[in-house]
């Protein structure tokens, strides 16, 4: 019967040239512990110092082995005492020996010897006084003599000291530091592993003896603690020692279970750490970490998962034989890049940070072909390769963009595909199927059957032990050993390439085996894991994978050193210390492991220039001149400038910013960390939902969730959770993340989301399911792809680099070529003197000019106009903005004559432009090269900057891009769509929305300025000041606030315009509110009003960002409103919180009125603007927050310049005076004081609509 492979194999049993797993992870000495399943060797001494294998990892300084060869070991000690000499030893050396155990008959002691600097002797003789030491080894008896001589023998019993232990007292004076050690002269070491002796004391030589404490193998005694000496003591041993009593804490946390714990303490013995741990019940327990695990950096504040075993002594141990510690576990790091880093750290860190460096290529897109084959062969029991070819063929012509992206055609991609129909075919009748046909052919190495598909694309989610990945398939089999049949659930991961049966093949299935352990309740370190490695190139080749713990630890270990790099810890850089940009640039620049030493791999890596960028001009690890990446740093770094490297490392360290307060505000480890209660109050999560309905659609499958209309949260019903268009994660109970997606409806009843796998297939009808909103940190990891693609050496990127980061002025055409008169005559017929200059001189520009347009001057009439014209000279544009809408409106304006695609997910675009949306117009394509053709004829292309990562846009190059809102775009975001074109065209108002940036301190250090601020000048400006939307006393208060004048009213017609309003129903109705007759009136001196408002103690007790009364303020204007005459499509109602907006959405429901923030009314109007303040009154007079909306006199702008003919300000003044550009708002605008009456007849008549 075949074997299973074994990952504890000898290197003998590996593929050619291939090593165990665990040679890659070893961090310890073989003079301490066995790491890898080889044979251990003995420890060889010459010269006396100790040496150490040359292929262990850790590198130590000759030096320091020689230094550290003469002292104590500083492992925990034994200390054996002969009967005879014991009481005499004691008296010489007058020492405070802590943590000694007597047992009540004083028949056994076990002491642990270690030097506590606090209790060093204060008259210690200089350090030329001091005597020598050396060990003396003895290979027969395998002892080692610490000899001391001269021991002084005099009066004074402070210089009895032994010479020994004062030298390793100074050595306990260095400070550690992320597994470096600095001694006090400067020296840096890494930490090595103490081995373990016992220290004796001989009556006639009068020296210690460190005796070897009995063989150990980490595979069967474990920690390197377990030997305890026996002392032979007489009644009088050890009456004089002094014991420190400890504070006797009761301990209950069970640590034989993976548990996510805060590190409250550490303390450091000799060869181990003892943490002081609780975990989220506020559990305390006490946990001994020794050996491999010593690595791990371990300090007060720390997050770990800890799973740990009871040693002799009843304490709970973490060794090199048992247990596991996952260092910040509420970071997930995916599967793969952590067998990524078998080979190279560095490149597993650039790989999971700048992903989309790595662009998709031939091999990429055929493994990916190749595993949606062997998905559907399974799911669907196809065995013959008749089926397989026909699967094969459809799959290429529904891949048929992944094809264009990688540039194969669909003969190539089937002639590559076409090796593998058969091995397939094989592995399904052997395997699968129960038709007892196997192919004499085959042969036949795992002895198992496969008799069931569990699951495709199995998302796991691991937070436990920090991991995270996705599984081939989950197969039920039946395994055949000793002639018995066991089922078991095995993880399948399938491997197109050759069958290496590499490390980093073999480590995913241990992985995925311990996540799979957990999920089933069992211990990930110790339980029997499964898993199959299928290799279809050319022939079939099942391996089966199984591990021991070794394996495990190893991989919990290089996850460990990965996420140091990729998570922040309670020792990282506060955000709030950062005093400049220099300060940020230098300190929150991304961390990196030590490179590998490959010339050849180095040199075709794909993250060279990433690499060498932080190599050279970071804080972070360095390399000798001999060192590959010394060697290729010109050809890495040779067509930068130092203007190019701060730019970047500017950028990556405001990104850094905001991702961490990305992690504060969103964080994911909520997912198991807070009840889903506690999530669904705080507005991100809907509960309890019932599956349902399932059907495919394309790749995807839409899951359509039934809402528990019982369920509310303290009794009012949750307007919150996801909704449309946003991206969420669907997890179980006990079980975060299954999958993940963007949903399409959200209403009272129902949830649709399309995901990525079914879940009907695993979970039953009864399950109950939760989908919470998450901010991906997608963005962050695409700008960082942005600007690590403009650091590359490419034309498009020196074009970029010169233009963005040099500055260099744009040049402009002296004289336009006569087609354009010609052309224009005809197209800029509708625009005034301002826009046609604009769109004249973005036809002379060689390389970009920027369009500044004011609230109502028409940039959206201006950019239709010169996109026509750009086509009319045979010039092809794209068209790009920050939102979807913005975009839209755009396209929207050209004629139906031009030839227009609109790239993107079809349930973002307006439906308008659904027949000019990709989706719609590839369907008629049946190869790559029809497809090609058909990008090629689009004369406009509309796509988000966000989207612009579409494979159509790095194989096309464009002759301009416009980019409207370009204020509202980070710098970084834009660079993707002006990569695909030769010059371009920035059109916004720095006046108003800046980027959204969430980071307080990413805001006061510069990442809201936008590129159209960047490079701002008036020789490249065009400026747009006539206004199409205000009457004159709106544009005015808008002058006032934002504009210095500079709006002006583009005719007398748009100056004297008025709200169309019956003045006189609202009369008749308003008798008992005089005040109505002013907040509605048409008139000009009250176009512009502020009703100040008298809160309500009711008021007062509500949240702070919500404000009833101010809400039934609103819903009484909106009435009165619609009782004029003004229709709900005319009237927009603004508020500056989300919490507010809300509220005024529930209290105006069924009235058909907008209700948004500001940011959601940008580029839009009305005729009427409701503007709710929301602040109310606070005990405490305080300055105005860094960032708050209210004082940010953008947003505000937008909010003014909405209105075309009435503005009303609703607010309290006492709230209000504290921002000035509020205040200033207030000024411009006729105050109508509301009193408690009014307010309290408010309150009474819709105070039903709002509990």
């Amino acid at each position: 019967m075949p074997k299973a492979l074994s990952l504890k194999k000898t290197l003998n049993s590996q593929a050619k040239n291939q090593q165990a797993i665990t040679q890659f992870f070893r961090t310890v000495p073989p003079s301490q512990e066995k790491i890898s399943p080889v044979k251990e060797e003995k420890t060889k001494v010459v010269n006396n110092s100790l040496k150490r294998k040359a292929d262990s990892p850790i590198k130590i300084k000759q030096n320091s082995i020689e230094k550290n060869s003469t002292q104590c070991d500083s492992s925990l000690k034994k200390l054996k005492i002969d009967n005879n000499y014991g009481n005499n030893f004691i008296q010489n050396n007058s020492m405070n020996l802590k943590n000694v155990h007597v047992s009540p008959s004083k028949e056994l002691v076990t002491k642990k010897l270690f030097i506590d600097k606090g209790n060093r002797l204060s008259n210690s003789k200089s350090e030329q006084d001091k005597p020598s030491c050396a060990i003396n080894h003895s290979k027969e008896d395998n002892v080692s003599k610490l000899s001391c001589s001269p021991i002084k023998q005099s009066s004074n019993s402070n210089e009895k000291e032994n010479c020994c232990i004062e030298k390793y007292e100074k050595e306990l004076e260095m400070v550690e530091c992320d597994n470096v050690t600095i001694s006090p002269n400067g020296v840096q070491y890494k930490s090595p592993k103490k081995f373990l002796k016992a220290i004796s004391v001989s009556p006639k030589s009068k020296t210690l003896t460190s005796h070897n404490c009995v063989n150990q193998s980490p595979s069967k005694n474990g920690s390197t603690s377990n030997a305890i000496e026996c002392f032979e003591n007489s009644d009088e041993m050890f009456d004089d020692w002094e014991f420190e009593a400890k504070e006797d804490i009761q301990e209950d946390l069970d640590l034989r279970v993976m548990q996510r714990c805060e590190v409250i303490s550490v303390e450091r013995h000799n060869h181990k750490l003892e943490l002081k741990l609780k975990n989220d019940k506020n559990n305390v327990g006490t946990c001994f970490v020794e050996g491999i695990w010593l690595n791990t950096p371990l300090v007060v504040g720390e997050t770990v998962g800890v799973l740990a075993q009871r040693d002799v002594t009843g304490c709970y141990t973490v060794n090199n034989s048992a247990g596991l510690l996952a260092l910040r576990p509420d970071h997930l790091v995916s599967s793969t890049s952590v067998v990524a880093g078998v080979f190279c750290k560095r490149k597993a860190v650039l790989q999971e940070r700048w992903r989309g460096i790595d662009s998709a290529n031939s091999a990429m897109t055929i493994g990916i072909l190749i595993h949606e084959l062997v998905q559907k062969a399974l799911t669907q029991n196809m065995a013959t390769t008749r089926e397989l070819d026909s699967v094969a063929d459809k799959l290429i012509h529904e891949s048929m963009q992944m094809l264009y992206d990688a540039g194969i055609s669909e003969t190539e991609a089937r002639s590559n595909m076409q090796m593998y129909i058969q091995p397939l075919a094989d592995f399904m009748q052997t395997y699968v199927v129960s038709c007892g046909k196997t192919s004499q052919s085959v042969k036949r190495n795992w002895n198992g059957k496969i008799d069931k598909v569990l699951d495709i694309e199995e998302n796991l989610c691991c937070p436990q032990l920090g991991l995270k990945g996705k599984i081939d398939a989950t197969l039920q089999v039946s395994l055949h050993e000793c002639g018995d049949t066991k089922t078991a659930i095995v993880p399948l991961e399938l491997k197109s390439g050759r069958a290496s049966v590499s490390a980093e093949h073999r480590g995913q299935l241990v992985l995925y085996g311990m996540m799979l352990s957990l999920q089933q309740q069992q211990d990930p370190a110790t339980a029997l894991q499964r898993g199959l490695l299928l290799y279809l190139k050319e022939r079939i080749d099942v391996r089966e994978v199984s591990c021991g713990y070794p394996e495990r630890r190893d991989l919990m270990m290089l996850r460990n050193d990965l996420v140091q790099h990729l998570a922040t810890g309670p020792r990282s850089i506060n955000d709030d210390d950062l005093v400049d940009i220099e300060d940020a640039s230098r300190l929150l620049q991304q961390s990196m492991p030590d490179p590998v030493h490959h010339h050849n791999a180095c040199s075709k890596c794909p993250y060279l220039t990433l690499c060498s960028l932080h190599l050279w001009h970071t804080n972070g690890p360095t390399v000798t001149e001999s060192h590959p990446l010394s060697k290729l740093r010109d050809e890495a770094l040779g067509h930068l400038t130092s203007q190019h490297v701060k730019y970047f490392l500017h950028w990556t360290s405001l990104l850094r910013l905001e991702e961490n307060g990305q992690t504060v505000m969103s964080p994911l480890h909520a997912l198991w960390t807070e009840s889903t209660d506690k999530r669904a109050k705080r507005g991100v999560c809907a509960t309890n939902l019932k599956l349902k309905s399932v059907t495919s659609s394309g790749d995807r499958f839409l899951h359509i969730f039934q809402k528990n209309a019982e369920h509310e949260i303290n009794g009012n019903k949750s307007t919150k959770g996801p909704q449309e268009g946003e991206f969420s994660i669907v997890s179980i109970d006990k079980r975060p993340w299954v999958a993940a997606g963007v949903v399409a409806v959200s209403n009272a009843s129902e949830l649709h989301i399309l995901l990525e796998r079914d879940l009907s297939r695993r979970q039953n009808k009864h399950t109950m399911y939760h989908v919470d909103t998450y901010e991906s940190f997608a963005t962050t990891v695409q700008n960082l792809t942005n600007l690590g693609v403009l650091m590359e050496d490419s034309d498009r990127a020196l074009r970029l680099r010169t233009l963005i980061i040099d500055k260099t002025p744009p040049e402009f055409a002296p004289k336009l070529p006569r087609e354009v008169g010609r052309l224009g005559s005809k197209l800029m017929r509708s625009l005034n003197i301002e826009q046609q200059r604009a769109v004249l001189k973005a036809l002379a520009s060689e390389h970009y000019v920027l369009l500044k347009g004011l609230p109502g001057t028409g940039k959206t009439q201006t950019i239709s106009v010169l996109i026509q014209m750009l086509v009319a000279l045979k010039l092809r544009v794209l068209v790009t903005a920050h939102t979807h809408s913005a975009v839209d409106t755009v396209l929207n304006r050209l004629p139906i004559s031009l030839k227009i695609m609109r790239l993107g997910t079809a349930s973002r675009v307006a439906p308008s432009l659904i027949p000019r949306c990709e989706h719609t117009l590839t369907r008629k394509c049946h190869s790559t090269e029809e497809l090609t053709h058909l990008y090629d004829s689009m004369e406009v292309v509309g796509v988000t900057c966000l989207g612009a990562a579409h494979p159509m846009l790095a194989r096309t190059t464009f002759d301009v891009c416009v980019v409207d809102e370009a204020t509202q775009v980070l710098q970084c975001t834009v660079l993707r769509p002006l990569f695909a074109s030769k010059r371009f065209v920035l059109v916004g108002d720095p006046d108003q929305l800046p980027p959204v940036v969430r980071s307080k301190n990413a805001r006061r250090l510069g990442m809201e300025e936008s590129l159209f601020h960047r490079l701002a000048r008036e020789e490249v400006t065009c400026t747009l000041r006539l206004q199409y939307r205000m009457n004159q006393p709106l544009a005015d208060v808008a002058n006032t606030v934002a504009y210095n004048d500079s709006l002006k009213c583009a005719n007398q017609t748009v100056a004297q315009a008025k709200l169309e309003i019956d003045i006189q129903k609202i009369i008749s109705s308003a008798k008992e509110s005089p005040w109505l007759i002013a907040a509605c009136s048409p008139e000009f001196e009250n176009a512009a009003v502020f009703l100040n408002t008298i809160l309500s103690a009711k008021c007062d007790k509500e949240k702070v960002f919500t404000n009833r009364d101010e809400a039934y303020v609103v819903i009484y204007l909106v009435e009165k409103l619609k009782l004029g005459g003004v229709l709900p499509s005319d009237i927009g109602v603004i508020a500056p919180y989300r919490d507010q907006v809300s509220l005024l959405r529930r209290v105006l429901s069924g009235k058909d009125v907008e209700v948004s923030t500001v940011d959601q009314f940008q580029g839009r109007d009305k005729s009427v603007i409701i503007y709710s303040c929301t602040k109310r009154t606070e005990k405490e007079e305080r300055l105005p927050k860094d960032g708050e909306v209210l004082n940010d006199q953008r947003r505000l702008a937008v909010s003014v310049t909405r209105a075309k003919h009435k503005l009303i300000v609703v607010g309290n003044l006492r709230a209000l005076q504290r921002y000035a550009p509020l205040m200033k708002l207030v000024e411009c605008c006729k105050t109508i004081a509301l009193d408690e009456d009014t307010m309290a007849n408010l309150n009474k008549r819709y105070e039903s609509l709002v509990t």
